[in-house]
């Protein structure tokens, strides 16, 4: 699940993210582009609580908000 949660935030924001990305360092990555991965997961049968997107700050927090 980790690689494909991985494929799915490097395409929305158009660059290789890790597990160690974060909104400071990667450009681009702003509340918009977060609405738009918690949709995509959705889609690919990941759910990330409603509660919790504005928490989002990392990839490694979308790892552990993941349903």
């Amino acid at each position: 699940m980790d690689s494909r949660i991985i494929e799915i935030v490097s395409g929305i924001l158009g660059t290789p993210v890790t597990e160690d990305s974060t909104v400071e360092t990667v450009a681009g990555w702003d509340s918009l582009k977060t609405l738009q991965i918690v949709m995509a997961l959705d889609d690919a049968g990941m759910e990330v609580p409603i509660e919790k997107i504005s928490e989002i700050r990392s990839v490694r927090d979308i790892e552990a908000f993941v349903q």
